[in-house]
């Protein structure tokens, strides 16, 4: 069963996968930032750093995240659906997200199928990465509750 949460909680999640968006970003602009910069709004400063307007919109994007975490994959809104369906429809709602976002704020040029195949390849890869993780995590939890469990079972 899950914990109450409270706004306080999902304003801290969607700060938390700020600061790892920024960071991604950060990297991306020291390697990729001065040939990117005439070619991506996001690199528009290239190694020089982020514009505020770009950290605006990726702070948006966050929000956005956050959002489809609670609907996706919390058992508040949707508790009678498949966890692998819940998390197809999340990365399906981000990748729409992000579509939007690039198509509004020129992310990459629209019309380029390179962009498109770098996004899918870097998405897929930050993807594969969260989904491991969070595996690792659950995993590590599971195996907690297995010992607690084990120890209550003793006392009685």
């Amino acid at each position: 069963m899950e914990e109450q949460k409270t706004i306080f909680d999902y304003i801290g999640r969607m700060f938390s996968v700020y600061g790892i968006i920024i960071a991604i970003f950060m990297i991306l602009g020291m390697i990729v930032g001065e040939p990117a910069s005439s070619y991506s709004a996001l690199f528009s400063l290239g190694q020089a750093g982020l514009s505020f307007s770009t950290l605006l919109q990726l702070l948006g994007f966050a929000a956005m995240i956050s959002l489809f975490q609670l609907l996706f994959l919390t058992d508040a809104l949707i508790k009678k659906c498949p966890m692998a369906i819940r998390m197809l429809c999340f990365f399906a709602a981000i990748i729409l997200v992000i579509v939007a976002l690039a198509v509004c704020f020129s992310w990459f040029p629209i019309n380029d199928k390179n962009a498109w195949f770098g996004f899918l390849v870097s998405f897929g890869m930050c993807t594969a990465i969260s989904v491991g993780i969070s595996s690792l995590k659950e995993k590590a939890e599971n195996k907690k509750m297995e010992q607690a469990l084990k120890r209550l079972r003793k006392k009685e």
